[in-house]
């Protein structure tokens, strides 16, 4: 059973600037808690009772919301780990080794939210049955929403059945409604490809474009379809534009329970 997550949260937030200078955008409002707080909850709700916060300085503020609120997760295990450089997600997730510490991990983007009944982290453990490989979560986006899934590459795929498929490689077709989501199941041993020697020349940072061609070398990719609404909010544009369904979900999961 995978019980462990990394949340990486050491990035500039340069598309949500200038407020992202004074506030870490994963601190921004979701109702009456933060962006980061719901990925923690769904992460929770999900079996996960490890959760490291890759951060940097300056973004201390989100360690010192979850300092006052440790009651509210005092049965789980909750750890920040700090980048020194931003040199990008891969070697952000490379900062939580030592934590992990030789378990399967989730990588939980704290920028993309899916509205479901059941989480997406859930939905994708579920689908793992705890097999030995690399997980992919991804998600159907709207041909009118794509502008902001900027982040979010599609996918070279084959179908196993409806919902499963053996991811190839990422694709350029940057048309295609079908794309990678920010929920990612990891062996231990993938931190060995997110060192610098895998650094993008294009960007300076270790952002899984060569890290992905060497995992497909080393393990099984699978890419898991999840049930429900994607929204990315790591914009401007998108965080106006999903916060009313945002909230409306969380509004009905109140009432639900």
């Amino acid at each position: 059973m995978i019980d462990t997550a990394v949340i990486p949260a050491a990035g500039y937030g340069l598309r949500m600037r200038p407020l992202t200078t004074v506030i870490p955008k994963e601190m921004f409002p979701l109702g009456k808690i933060p962006v980061i707080e719901y990925i923690v909850i769904e992460l929770v709700s999900s079996g996960i009772q490890r959760i490291c916060v890759v951060i940097r300085k300056g973004k201390d503020m989100i360690r010192d919301y979850f300092l006052q609120r440790k009651e509210q997760y005092k049965n789980i295990e909750l750890y920040f780990a700090y980048q020194e450089s931003p040199l990008g997600l891969g070697d952000a997730l490379r900062c939580a080794k030592d934590f992990v510490n030789k378990r399967p991990f989730v990588m939980a983007i704290p920028d993309q939210i899916l509205l479901s009944d059941t989480p997406a982290t859930g939905q994708l453990l579920n689908a793992s049955k705890g097999e030995t490989a690399i997980w992919n979560s991804m998600a159907r986006i709207y041909s009118d929403e794509l502008s902001f899934f900027k982040g979010s590459r599609p996918l070279d795929s084959k179908n196993i059945t409806e919902e499963l498929y053996i991811i190839e490689d990422i694709s350029p077709d940057e048309n295609s409604l079908t794309r990678g989501f920010g929920r990612t199941i990891f062996m231990p041993e993938a931190f060995e490809f997110m060192t610098k020697e895998y650094i993008n020349e294009k960007t300076g940072e270790v952002d899984f474009l060569k890290t992905f061609k060497a995992l497909k070398n080393s393990f099984k990719l699978y890419g898991f379809l999840l049930k429900g609404r994607a929204c990315d909010i790591g914009s401007w544009e998108g965080y106006y534009y999903y916060l009313p369904l945002i909230l409306n979900h969380i509004s009905l999961e109140a009432r639900a329970s």
